[in-house]
């Protein structure tokens, strides 16, 4: 996995903080394998109340950025796990 320890802490304290603590945030895409450079931070966040999701993921992204520093992350929410874009992210992705 190719995030540092306060990369993980930070965006694991940031989910839980916006998105309640029983939030789960996972990585996914190039950034879980070690012998790849570069990419974007992709993340798969489970949360169970999606009221206000817009407003939540702007806040997210903004806190992150503003400790981390600018940086591309993409989020994807869990919706329906039929759908082929979870199943294959649940086949990689890694708990942060």
């Amino acid at each position: 996995m190719r995030l540092s320890q306060h990369e993980c802490a930070v965006v694991k304290s940031q989910v839980q903080s916006i998105f309640g603590q029983e939030a789960q945030v996972f990585l996914f895409g190039s950034r879980v394998d070690d012998l790849k450079k570069g990419g974007d931070i992709d993340l798969f966040i489970k949360i169970s109340d999606q009221s206000d999701l817009f407003m939540k993921k702007i806040r997210f992204l903004a806190r992150v950025k503003k400790i981390l520093g600018e940086q591309k992350i993409d989020v994807v929410f869990n919706q329906n796990n039929q759908r082929l874009i979870e199943k294959e992210i649940q086949k990689w992705a890694i708990p942060l």
